[in-house]
């Protein structure tokens, strides 16, 4: 049975997971594992710490352990390696054209819908300011 990888709040999970292993300035860090296409490789945990989770806590957690426990949650299984060196495997986390396409889409969906959020809060802003400014002519003329 394939899974599907969830839709929502975990979505942003897997999408700054896929970006960043997917970003080829961060090889050196962490990359797509040169033996598997549904596994990446931490290689500098150092250097991890410091340019990865520290930048994208809130997402990644603030430490290893919590990074760690993070795509325990979300269905990432640990890859036997060297010492050192951090594997972490998931059926339906891939490195493919296809996957960069989904991935694009799916993000490209999330900012439409927080534009249309926003535009919804702009609405009930300028709403609330309308109303606002009708009390403020009754009050007026109540004098």
């Amino acid at each position: 049975m394939v899974r599907k990888l969830p839709t929502g709040s975990s979505s942003s999970f897997y999408l700054q997971l896929y970006q960043v292993v997917d970003d080829r300035s961060s090889d050196p860090i962490i990359s797509w594992s040169k033996s598997n296409n549904n596994s990446f490789v931490v290689w500098d945990l150092k250097k991890l710490r410091s340019d990865i989770l520290m930048k994208s806590s809130s997402v990644f957690g603030r430490n290893l352990t919590e990074f760690t426990a993070k795509l325990r949650s979300h269905d990432f299984r640990s890859v036997d390696k060297g010492p050192g060196e951090l594997e972490f495997a998931h059926d339906d986390f891939a490195r493919s054209p296809l996957m960069k396409k989904m991935m694009a889409k799916a993000l490209s969906e999330r900012i439409e819908r927080f534009d249309a959020q926003i535009k919804i809060l702009k609405c009930r802003l300028k709403a609330k300011k309308a109303s606002l400014k009708v009390e403020t002519l009754f009050q007026n003329l109540r004098i």
